[in-house]
């Protein structure tokens, strides 16, 4: 429990989802909560679906409230209609808890539209977050018109466009995980440029030892996720089962989801299937990439994972495709090998490159590891996070005309020494 606070703190909303098993979002939103309860933050979470923090009640008492609304369901649909009536029962909410700022966090189709207009409309600065890819503009054939003198307008495209960049407009600042996925929401979406910021994903890993390999022991490919169809495992399946190879080879699956029938299949059909160690889901993500010599992943679209982002703070060398935020997280081929996305060939090759050479397996998972110390340490992004939410807090409150005290911790949170996470 927190000492009682001789100031009024800084309240932030925090708009999420969590429909689903835990996965990058779920991560990244218990990391905010705790940084911002660390500064001594209060925090309101308004929750769709499963609750995720009850850790964070315990560790920080009543500086959090956990509110289930359920503005969207498992298919995040809901609060994407931007219909009057739904804007005022929002800004109706935000008027009752009053936040000083509100961040959204928002998957590629922007579900909460309607929440971002009644927080603006209720005078909240906004924040938004995209922690995903842009959802792909459908390319649907243009209607034509008039016995097909005329092309269609492409109205549909439009609205899709126009409704996802009213929301951006409202927010003050757009907070991005990698530069890629900013570049394609500003090209695909038209986001403003001049809003933008980009803050990587935070991890702090225990310090490592690397598997000690006997002499003909086998060495481990590793995947640490979510089975399913957009993680493209199939490729990995395939890659696996075309090494050519000094020495043997497994490869270790770390997961559950709706894929694993069909890959058990699949290795069954390529004749890996006594190579392939199905672990199951592990709350401790640790000894999984210890167990691991190379971690792979082969999605073709990916924003920045944070199964690589672990496997590198790990040590580990990983292979990722050339896709979203990706290349970033490896510098762009300085501590990770880039692959062209679905080329099992191009998998193939780079894995047999890595189990064949020692020496330039591990010199990776060395620099990787250095690297991700200096640039995704957990307590320099939550301070950077901080930094971005107080900005915007500072400015709402500057035109607040509640007249109430507002002490003076917005000139001091830019210090704030966090303790590490």
């Amino acid at each position: 429990m927190r000492p009682r606070r001789a100031s009024i703190p800084p309240h932030l909303a925090l708009v999420t989802g969590h429909p689903g098993p835990v996965g990058g979002m779920e991560k990244f939103a218990r990391f905010l909560v705790d940084a911002a309860l660390t500064a001594d933050w209060d925090v309101t979470v308004a929750l769709s679906g499963t609750d995720i923090f009850e850790e964070a009640r315990r560790d920080f008492g009543g500086g959090l409230s956990v509110r289930p609304v359920d503005w969207i369901d498992a298919t995040f649909k809901g609060d994407r209609r931007l219909g009057w009536s739904l804007v005022r029962q929002r800004r109706a909410w935000f008027r009752r808890v009053r936040p000083d700022v509100a961040l959204f966090v928002q998957s590629s189709n922007t579900p909460f539209r309607a929440a971002v207009a009644g927080a603006a409309l209720a005078g909240v600065p906004v924040v938004m977050t995209h922690r995903t890819m842009p959802y792909v503009i459908p390319e649907t054939a243009s209607r034509r018109h008039l016995f097909g003198l005329l092309p269609g307008l492409g109205l549909h495209r439009r609205r899709l466009v126009a409704r996802t960049r009213l929301v951006a407009a409202l927010a003050s600042t757009i907070v991005y995980n990698s530069e890629q996925v900013r570049r394609e929401y500003e090209r695909d979406y038209g986001y403003p440029h001049r809003k933008g910021v980009v803050i990587p994903n935070a991890v702090d890993a225990p310090l490592l030892e690397g598997p000690a390999r006997r002499a003909g022991q086998a060495l481990v490919i590793g995947y640490v996720g979510r089975i399913s169809g957009e993680k493209r495992l199939d490729v990995l399946f395939r890659a696996f089962a075309g090494l050519r190879t000094v020495r043997p080879v497994r490869l270790g699956i770390w997961g559950e989801g709706p894929e694993r029938g069909a890959l058990a299949a699949l290795a069954a059909e390529l004749g890996i299937a006594d190579r392939v160690d199905w672990h199951g889901l592990v709350e401790d993500v640790w000894p999984a990439y210890e167990a691991c010599d190379v971690v792979a992943l082969c999605s073709p679209r990916e924003s920045s994972s944070n199964m690589v982002l672990e496997a590198l703070a790990a040590g580990r060398a990983a292979v990722v495709t050339n896709a979203g935020g990706q290349p970033e997280l490896v510098g762009h081929g300085q501590y990770g090998v880039i692959v062209p996305p679905l080329d099992v060939n191009a998998l193939t090759k780079a894995l047999e490159s890595l189990i064949n050479n020692d020496v330039k397996r591990l010199g990776l998972g060395v620099r990787a590891r250095l690297a991700v110390a200096e640039r995704h340490d957990s307590r320099a992004i939550g301070q950077a996070w901080l930094e971005v939410l107080s900005a915007a807090a500072r400015v709402g409150r500057r035109k607040s005309r509640r007249g109430a005290p507002t002490g003076d911790w917005s000139k001091e949170l830019v210090s704030v020494d966090l303790p590490r996470l």
